[in-house]
């Protein structure tokens, strides 16, 4: 799960303005001009084009990635448009903001989740040799389950991703990151 510092652009700013009743879910409608954009601002400013919650890399495409509430509508209207809240993730059916919206998550549940933009994410995790997430506090093991942070494929695609970094023993985190695009606090931490 990354570590997201958020900020605001000005052309989300200027939209919110405009909309009526923006703290109701249905707000979200009245910003669809500018989903694209948004969804692009985020995972290029604050994502290094990774999913928020499993790391991969993604693209800003409709289809590939979308714009995840956080604190999800249903649960929590009055944050609909609240910048803070959104993040971007994969399309993946089978882990990340799928899996939590189908969870069935309470109102409650969503202080007990570890946040990517409040939480200090990155000693919250650790990586076994083998390509698991493992948790550091409560609310990091909950995330691994409502978010299948532990789903087989990503679990594999993260051991493989250890073996490739035995070949880069002479290089720096943020070239391999670069380099590989995906992962990073895998990459960090197993550069440490």
């Amino acid at each position: 799960m990354l570590q997201v510092s958020k900020e605001e652009p000005n052309f989300f700013r200027d939209k919110k303005k405009k909309v009526k009743n923006a703290k109701e879910s249905s707000a979200w409608k009245n910003i669809n001009d500018i989903r694209t954009n948004l969804r692009e601002y985020i995972l290029n400013n604050e994502q290094q084009n990774m999913c928020v919650y499993c790391e991969k890399k993604i693209s800003p495409d409709a289809n590939k990635s979308n714009i995840d509430h956080f604190k999800t509508r249903g649960t929590h209207p009055e944050l609909t448009l609240e910048y803070t809240n959104l993040l971007v993730s994969c399309n993946n059916q089978a882990h990340c903001s799928n899996k939590k919206d189908n969870f069935g998550l309470s109102k409650e549940d969503f202080d007990k989740l570890i946040n990517p933009v409040n939480d200090d994410i990155n000693n919250s995790f650790t990586h076994t040799t083998f390509g698991e997430l493992v948790a550091n506090n409560v609310k990091a093991e909950f995330a691994i389950e409502v978010f299948g942070l532990n789903n087989t494929a990503l679990v594999q695609e993260r051991k493989n991703i250890l073996l490739q970094l035995e070949s880069y023993t002479d290089l720096e985190a943020d070239i391999i990151l670069e380099v590989l695009g995906c992962h990073k606090t895998l990459i960090t931490y197993s550069k440490e």
